[in-house]
């Protein structure tokens, strides 16, 4: 209880009621662009608030979109910021680069920022346009051998170019691109023990309970 006070400065009535959704828990957060929209819930009851994009660009380097929110959030200590796609993200074949992004923001004052990929890779889409492109002309004589490299190389560049226009985004700025959560959590204090506790399942490990 006393390192709860010490970091957090709150009663643990407080905490709690936060917690279980008694009292609203308050959290700041800053606009670092004029454009930035406030999340917000689509629906009473929601557990995600939506999250906007206000900018958008293709990293060519990791092959990944990068959203940007033009947010920054500061949270209490024992609240962490989770970072979901939203549901709606079926209907794309892109996903969330790191599954569930987690946003430090008891201590973190940096943007939000969304990174998507696409399933269907753009380097590998632009390696087999290439490859193409290369077999259709290699054997010919209307074409020398650096004409053919030059032309697929031409190729490639004209699709990643297609991908900084935003051509395979699964998002344009201006929509809801993920949702964010905000949920308590525990410190933790790891002990070394020799023996663990027996249980039914004990070292049962995928698929031991069954399909």
């Amino acid at each position: 209880m006393e390192n709860f006070e010490n970091t957090d400065k709150k009663d643990f009535i407080t905490f709690s009621k936060e917690a279980i959704g008694q009292i609203p828990l308050d959290i700041k957060f800053k606009k670092l662009d004029e454009r930035a929209i406030t999340p917000s819930y689509a629906h009473d009851g929601d557990v995600g608030m939506d999250m906007t994009a206000i900018d958008v660009e293709y990293d060519r380097e990791h092959d990944l979109y990068i959203y940007h929110t033009g947010l920054a959030f500061e949270s209490p200590k024992h609240y962490g910021q989770f970072l979901f796609a939203r549901s709606s993200n079926r209907k794309t074949d892109a996903y969330l680069c790191n599954s569930v992004g987690i946003a430090d923001s008891a201590i973190y004052r940096g943007e939000i920022l969304f990174c998507y990929k696409n399933r269907e890779s753009i380097h590998s889409f632009a390696n087999m346009q290439a490859m193409n492109m290369f077999m259709g002309l290699i054997g010919t004589d209307k074409h020398s051998l650096t004409e053919i490299k030059q032309y697929v190389q031409e190729i490639k560049e004209d699709i990643y170019k297609r991908a900084e226009n935003l051509e395979f985004a699964p998002y344009k700025v201006g929509d809801r691109i993920g949702q964010m959560v905000f949920m308590p959590y525990p410190n933790v204090n790891l002990i070394h023990v020799e023996e663990l506790t027996e249980t039914e399942r004990g070292e049962g490990g995928f698929g031991s309970t069954g399909n």
